[in-house]
């Protein structure tokens, strides 16, 4: 378990290239229970937060970062009051969409983002919903 000290600022990073996973999470303005999943992953990356000492922090660092950490199921470290973060080198990207669209609508979107980007489905109506930053595998956290 690691002892988090307060006012000190910390470094997380994947030890293993590719392990990180931006998803973007878009719904349909006029119905919110159509959504389009984007993933893109990463080669590497770094985000950093200061433990405040709140005890309520502590508990929910440990629980993601100590012994409660799963590698297969990785972090979202976006949820965390980040004080900084770099993500670099973009490798591959996917997207999906939600069982409630229907197939020929399904069909036009994934042509329109196959050829255009999933930032052209914004111009259709689609809204940022939300976004995670998802670390996997072995995490390296050290104290700046």
């Amino acid at each position: 378990m690691i002892k988090w000290e307060l006012g000190k600022t910390y470094r997380i990073t994947s030890k293993n290239k590719k392990h990180i996973l931006m998803k973007k999470i878009y719904c349909k303005s006029d119905d919110y229970n159509q959504k389009i999943i984007s993933d893109e992953a990463y080669r590497n990356g770094w985000v950093e937060l200061v433990y405040d000492g709140v005890e309520e922090d502590s508990k929910s660092m440990n629980l993601y970062f100590g012994d409660g950490y799963d590698p297969k199921k990785g972090v979202d470290v976006w949820c965390f009051p980040l004080t900084d973060h770099f993500i670099s080198d973009g490798v591959s990207g996917d997207f999906s969409l939600s069982d409630n669209i229907s197939k020929e609508e399904k069909e036009k979107l994934s042509d329109l983002i196959s050829e255009n980007g999933i930032e052209i489905i914004e111009e259709m109506g689609w809204d940022l919903e939300d976004s995670e930053v998802w670390f996997y595998g072995d995490l390296n956290i050290e104290k700046q």
